[in-house]
């Protein structure tokens, strides 16, 4: 049985929409971003240096790593709102242990508890 009443899944089904939309507005503004310096690398191909093209692949890889991220946390955001009234959402994939509704409306998408993650994070460094 879930830990967590009708109550704490609106709060956190609230801060997980909130965030979702966040973070849409950022994948759209990367999307944005990658277009922009993928055009800002052709001019440097016709009209700049080399320097000024080698900023421009740099600005295009980071803003195609950004889009990375950001849909890989829409990503989870998506798997977590799929699972939130499943009865173990809320409990944490390594120790089954419950993930306390604050981190929950916090990470929305937390699939552990403090100490798996503190230890995930340990050991999966890069």
């Amino acid at each position: 049985m879930s830990h967590l009443t009708e109550q704490d899944r609106d709060a956190v089904r609230a801060a997980l929409m909130a965030r979702r939309a966040v973070v849409l507005d950022e994948i759209v503004a990367a999307e944005r971003e990658t277009g922009e310096t993928q055009f800002a690398e052709l001019l440097g191909r016709h009209n700049g240096d080399s320097s000024d093209e080698a900023l421009a692949v740099t600005i295009g890889d980071l803003a195609a790593a950004r889009l990375d991220l950001e849909l890989g946390e829409f990503n989870r955001l998506e798997t977590a709102r799929l699972r939130l009234d499943a009865a173990d959402f809320g409990q944490c994939g390594e120790c089954g242990e419950d993930i306390p509704v604050a981190r929950l409306i916090a990470n929305p998408a937390a699939q552990r508890c403090i100490v798996c993650q503190a230890q995930f994070e340990r050991t999966h460094a890069h």
